[in-house]
């Protein structure tokens, strides 16, 4: 799996119409997951050993705020939600013990 790096920073209300676009355009090509974690290698290798193929990880967003991640996670979530590979509504990632967060999508 490929790992890009290609991610914004600030505040929700000023990326989250850049985000969902991206995500929109990867959509038309792609099977698409959307996740966060605070260190995207070590995920990027837990998706890999979990055995889905996925082709590529892209980070998105990162922040220093675990309740912007958590949030613009699940509003990214909630408003494709019809059409990408998440089992849930969010929720499964970091939890403020870190000092750097970040959004990323899976690409199949």
């Amino acid at each position: 799996m490929e790992l890009e790096y290609n991610f914004l920073t600030g505040k929700i209300n000023d990326v989250f119409e850049e985000l969902n676009r991206s995500i929109g355009q990867y959509k038309r090509h792609y099977d698409v997951k959307i996740g966060i974690t605070c260190n995207p290698e070590r995920r990027m290798n837990e998706h890999i050993q979990s055995g889905r193929k996925w082709k590529k990880m892209v980070v998105k967003y990162g922040t220093t705020s675990v309740k912007y991640i958590n949030n613009l996670e699940k509003m990214l979530i909630d408003y494709h939600w019809d059409s990408i590979e998440n089992e849930i509504g969010g929720g499964g990632g970091p939890n403020g013990n870190s000092t750097y967060y970040y959004l990323y999508i899976l690409l199949k």
